[in-house]
């Protein structure tokens, strides 16, 4: 594993630090005056999700983590573990909502994800920035008239999950969604 300087450490990127494996999640490079520069990060860490706010000078031991990513199928959800398969082994793993997040709203049986593995342990899933749905439940039409702001009104998709859409988007209808924060972004 290469040593990493913590000037260049990015949200998203993973890192070993003392034999854990971490997520940085944000970071802040400060060079206060005419004393030495550092960064004070918050990192998530993989084997308990709990995030913790770092802080490094100069050089740390900071390696990046060697990972390698898998093609897997999600298969089912039992309501609280969520279970795929490995595409080229077959074998089945499961994790759980809380290691998911947000993600967890948008995965529909069957669908191809990667998977990033460490140590044989999933670490991460990365589904594509935006996905296709069909919308299950809306209300009908919003009045009209108000033009000055922007109308929205709740749907729900076929995962079940509810986000604010515009008034033209009807029961039946196929939308993008954004996977990383949920949100509306067309008409498919």
């Amino acid at each position: 594993m290469a040593q990493v300087d913590p000037g260049k450490l990015r949200p998203g990127m993973k890192v070993v630090i003392d034999g854990d494996l971490y997520i940085v999640q944000s970071f802040d490079l400060r060079t206060p005056g005419n004393l030495r520069s550092f960064v004070r990060s918050k990192m998530k860490k993989v084997s308990d999700g709990r995030v913790t706010e770092m802080t490094f000078r100069g050089a740390s031991n900071i390696e990046e983590a060697d990972y390698g990513t898998r093609t897997c199928q999600f298969l089912y959800s039992d309501g609280e573990d969520f279970t795929f398969m490995d595409l080229q082994t077959f074998e089945q793993f499961s994790v759980t909502a809380d290691f998911l997040g947000i993600q967890a709203q948008f995965l529909i049986p069957e669908a191809e994800v990667i998977v990033a593995f460490w140590n044989d342990q999933p670490v991460g899933i990365e589904l594509p920035p935006k996905m296709t749905f069909t919308v299950t439940d809306t209300i009908g039409d919003i009045t009209r008239g108000n033009t000055a702001n922007t109308i929205t009104k709740e749907a729900t998709i076929e995962t079940g999950f509810k986000l604010q859409v515009p008034t033209f988007v009807r029961i039946g209808d196929k939308i993008r969604v954004s996977t990383e924060d949920g949100s509306y972004v067309e008409r498919a």
